[in-house]
């Protein structure tokens, strides 16, 4: 059985009428109904009999009827979906029960409809030989999939508009359908296939028009063996912040459909949810973390927020999450009275410099019992910086950060328990949560600058760190790959035994880059045990694989992507790119999927970036914009692409922050001044103003099975956001 994908339906309102001031109310509870979940409920006498199913949304009513769907639009328009020549009599099965229910209590009580089961999806069978059809949708987007049997035809495919109106194919290949007061538009489908060198090809998909309001499917050949890949789309889009500055500086998504964010307020416009520790903002700027439901049933809505912070500038710089849910936050704070739980390492701090910081927060605990652990961590004499932590299976925290203090905390058992020289040096500190003596804690640096950046630890226990800089006799171990500087600024990649003392505990570390400076973003281990990493470089060298997606420099500051094997030193490179084009592009986060892909984000300058025409958003916006790019190890040039695209307009967005969910869903977090492509099922719809608001970008996508592939419709029956495409799902 295979699916061809998409087609995708939009109503946009040609004459929009503004609300007047009294009716505020009636406008919220619109947009309060558009948030709702897409249902269908049987017809128990509610709707005309010929109706078997309905939904209903903030537009539109939606009946299932025996030969298709209608679409009751806002007004007195109606729409219908009909498939000619198919099964006048196909068998109609509701899928996975809700447990709501609907109730009609209209007239007298002999008319009263109770107890109404609803339904997430409807199946009709063999509306064609060997094709079924799949309605389900999201909010106020109808979705539905044609699913095929090998051998089944697609060019049986034959769907009749009946309205008001004239259909036809726009230039973009999209069908339009347009009467006095809406526009219907249904998308194009985007379909390719891979060989099995990872190879992409795109399988041409198009409408064609065979009469009045009547179109057709034709798809080109295509293998039905393999896999077929439906293009990206933004699923959910957000603004997250108020009339300051707020942005998202960390995401973690759960196996559960928990994503959980990080950053930085000035405002306390962000709204509490659930057992917040704390409702509000508590100085200057706060920290803040929360936790969006993804699943279903949950439709992005925020089941937890809370601010973290004292009086002055406390800011959220990474997070980790573990397998119980606890969060775990690392970033600076200048705030005397940050607040301080359980066996700190140090229980004051920051009186006259910047400290770094380490929390732990149970979300299921209420108010003041949500924190359950925090601790300043520094010196006196200097600033520090908590740029990265992890969780280990054990339960111990792991920090790396940049400390410029010549009295930070260091255990017994360190590396280095002096800093060496005057710059700032890089540190590693493991604490034990139940005791207020770091487990290990040292200094890691020469006599430049040197910035602790990324940290990661294996289920091994080995730990996994990145740093930048511009030492020449930083600390080395093992058959380092290069064991001297190659440029004015490197990149250190290490690994640490944190159980062994002293010399003992730094197994390996190397200097990595080109002969310019190279920057260090982020690192994250992949499936294998291999070591991702991203960031910068303005090394026209920096080292590449014969795999690249692209083997040449852009200029002016390039992204890389690399995958290193640092305990296999003979085959220490296994993959490296560069990602940009003519001007600055930067990394920030990096992460993969199940499948081995591997996913990055940041900013662009390049109106060239290389992206993918089936990208939600394939053009430059003009200014700063988001980059998320999925790529493939392994196939060389272009076709490594899976997809790449921009998201962001003529102001500044920046994309800092990764994660990815079981179905291939890309959540990507960051801030910006407005601009951004949101989505109907927002949660916060426009740009609140101040320097910059957070944002949630959520692109779907999905390689369908060799046994499934599909030809999905789905859109928001709403006024058509640019450069949004419909959603895809896996099934």
């Amino acid at each position: 059985m295979f699916r061809l994908s998409r087609l995708a339906l939009f109503v946009c309102t040609v004459f929009p009428v503004c609300a007047a001031a009294p009716e505020a109310a009636l406008a919220r509870a619109k947009a309060a109904l558009a948030r709702l979940p897409l249902r269908f409920e049987v017809n128990q006498g509610q709707f005309p009999p010929t109706v078997r199913y309905a939904a209903r949304a903030g537009g539109y009513s939606l009946f299932l009827e025996g030969r298709g769907p209608s679409l009751s639009l806002a007004g007195s328009e109606r729409v219908n979906i009909s498939l000619l020549d198919s099964n006048p009599a196909p068998r109609i099965e509701p899928l996975d029960p809700l447990a709501a229910r609907t109730n009609y209590f209209v007239g007298s009580r002999a008319d009263w409809h109770t107890g109404i089961a609803n339904y997430e999806r409807v199946r009709y069978h063999a509306v064609y030989p060997g094709i079924d059809l799949v309605y389900y949708g999201n909010q106020s987007q109808l979705e539905y999939d044609f699913v095929l049997t090998p051998g089944a035809d697609a060019n049986a495919i034959r769907m009749k508009f009946r309205g008001p109106g004239r259909l036809r194919i726009t230039p973009e290949g999209d069908l339009a359908l347009e009467t006095k007061a809406r526009r219907i538009i249904q998308k194009r489908p985007v379909i390719y296939q891979q060989d099995p060198g990872g190879t992409r090809r795109e399988i041409a998909g198009r409408y064609t028009l065979v009469a009045r309001n009547v179109v057709g499917i034709r798809l080109d050949g295509y293998d039905r063996a393999r896999p077929l890949v439906i293009d990206p789309v933004i699923t959910y889009a957000t603004y997250m912040g108020g009339s300051g500055k707020d942005q998202i500086t960390a995401v973690k998504w759960a196996p559960n459909g928990l994503l959980y964010i990080a950053g930085g307020t000035t405002t306390s416009d962000l709204v509490a949810a659930g057992n917040a520790f704390k409702t509000a903002s508590a100085g200057l700027t706060d920290a803040f973390v929360a936790i969006v439901d993804t699943n279903a049933a949950g439709n992005f809505g925020f089941v937890y927020l809370s601010y973290l912070g004292g009086a002055n500038v406390d800011v959220a710089l990474a997070m980790d999450v573990d397998a119980a849910g606890f969060i775990y936050l690392t970033g600076t704070t200048n705030s005397t009275d940050f607040p301080i739980v359980g066996a700190a390492v140090q229980a004051t701090g920051a009186a006259t410099t910047v400290d770094a910081f380490v929390s732990k927060i149970d979300p299921n605990a209420a108010g003041s019992d949500g924190l359950v652990y925090s601790t300043f961590l520094g010196g006196t004499t200097g600033n520090e910086s908590g740029n990265g932590i992890a969780v280990g299976a054990d339960g111990m925290i792991y920090v790396i950060g940049t400390t410029n203090s010549s009295d930070f905390p260091v255990s017994s058992g360190a590396y280095a328990a002096v800093k060496f020289g005057d710059p700032p040096d890089a540190f590693l500190t493991k604490i034990d949560p139940t005791s207020s003596t770091p487990v290990y804690s040292t200094y890691m640096g020469g006599e430049g600058f040197d910035d602790g950046r990324s940290i990661a630890v294996a289920p091994s226990g080995l730990v996994y760190f990145s740093a930048s800089t511009f030492s020449t006799l930083f600390p080395l171990a093992g058959l380092a790959n290069s064991p001297v500087p190659l440029g004015a600024g490197d990149i250190i990649v290490g690994v640490m035994d944190m159980t062994k003392p002293g010399v003992a505990s730094l197994v390996y570390s190397t200097y990595f880059g080109g002969s310019a400076n190279d920057v260090v973003r982020k690192i994250a281990l992949d499936a294998k045990g291999n070591l991702m990493l991203t960031g910068y470089t303005l090394s026209p060298d920096f080292p590449v694989t014969p795999d690249a997606v692209q083997g040449l420099y852009g200029g002016n500051g390039d992204a890389f992507v690399s995958v290193l094997n640092p305990l296999d030193p003979v085959h220490f490179l296994v993959y490296s790119t560069f990602l940009g084009g003519s001007e600055s592009d930067v990394a920030y986060d990096i992460t993969h999927d199940s499948a081995g892909a591997i996913y990055v984000t940041g900013y662009t300058l390049s109106p060239d970036f290389p992206v993918t025409k089936d990208g939600p958003q394939p053009l430059w916006g003009g200014g700063i914009d988001v980059f998320v790019t999925k790529l493939k190890a392994g196939v060389a040039g272009p076709a490594g692409l899976q997809y790449s695209t921009y998201i962001g307009a003529t102001p500044i967005s920046v994309g800092t922050a990764l994660a990815v969910g079981s179905d291939g869903t890309a959540f990507v977090g960051g801030y910006t001044s407005g601009g951004l492509p949101i989505t109907g099922n927002a949660t916060q719809g426009g740009f609140a103003g101040g320097a910059s608001d957070g944002f949630i970008v959520a692109i779907g996508g999905t390689t369908v099975p060799p046994t499934t592939a599909t030809l999905t419709g789905t859109e928001p029956l709403v006024p058509q956001a640019r450069g949004l495409r419909p959603r895809i799902r896996k099934k």
